[in-house]
Parts: structure tokens; C-alpha cells; sequence
């Protein structure tokens, strides 16, 4: 089940709009909303392991956004929702047989099986969505350091 901000940054009605202005996007109208669902919990979590800059506003939060980059807090960017939106079409649209992020593919009643996070790329749109908002390195200015005891 879609939970915002505890496993999507993209509600149904967001992911919705964002297709419906979209080229090459109409096959997202035609998917049943549990395939929608987890399509966008899927891209969400490829999303939310990239090295953002900054550190989470509240560390006990399930996602990377809300993050406090340089001081200022910023709440889930347009970009990031996008870059959602993004790597939804890129599971989709690649070939089935080429994509490195379908496992397997059910034709009779719809199914695909996503890999593992630690198996998948992102696309080059998300890409370059998220570039600017990508730690390059080690980030000195926001380093969170746990003590061990």
C-alpha cells in the first residue's frame, strides 16, 4: 500500500497528472493502481538511496526528504517527485527482455516483478533530474558523525 513519505514520494494523483502531460506515457493509465502503487514505492526507494547532500530533518524519518541541506530545510523538490516519475517510465518502457530492472514479466493478468534495489540503475532522466542535489565525494559542510560507545 502507497504511504507517502514512508514509502513514495509521489501520490496516485501526482504520478496521474505527471503521465497525462507526458509523451510515451499512456500505458500508465491502462495498469491497475496495486501495479501503479508499486511501481512508484519501486522507483521511490531506487530514488531515496542516492547520496542526497545534506542530512535528514528528523533522523527517525523513513525517507531522505525532508532534508536540512546547508542549513535550510527542504521539503520533497519537485525534482526528486519527477525523477519518480522518471524511473517509473524507465522500469516500463525499456525492453522488457533489455531492462536491468524488470525480474521477471507475467503477461495474463499483468505482473512484473521488480529487482532488488541494489540491482537497478536509474535513468538518464532521473539522472539528470537529481543532478545538483547528488553528493559528489565526501560533503564536509553537512557530515553526520555517530559516536560508538
Amino acid at each position: 500500500m502507497l504511504e507517502i513519505y514512508k514509502n513514495s514520494y509521489v501520490t496516485l494523483d501526482e504520478a496521474n497528472q505527471y503521465f497525462e502531460e507526458k509523451l510515451k506515457a499512456d500505458f500508465w493509465s491502462e495498469l491497475d493502481k496495486t501495479v501503479q502503487e508499486k511501481a512508484l514505492i519501486t522507483a521511490s526507494r531506487q530514488i531515496d538511496i542516492q547520496p542526497f547532500l545534506g542530512i535528514k530533518a528528523d533522523p527517525k524519518q523513513y525517507m531522505s526528504f525532508p532534508r536540512i541541506i546547508r542549513g535550510k530545510r527542504y521539503e520533497v523538490l519537485y525534482r526528486v517527485k519527477a525523477a519518480v516519475c522518471e524511473q517509473v517510465l524507465g522500469l516500463f518502457l525499456n525492453d522488457y527482455e533489455d531492462n536491468p530492472n524488470i525480474k521477471s514479466l507475467t503477461l495474463g493478468s499483468a505482473s512484473i516483478t521488480f529487482r532488488d534495489n541494489a540491482d537497478f540503475e536509474l535513468c538518464a532522466e532521473a539522472k539528470l533530474l537529481l543532478s545538483g542535489l547528488l553528493k559528489k565525494g565526501f560533503d564536509i559542510e553537512n557530515a553526520y558523525f555517530e559516536e560508538i560507545y
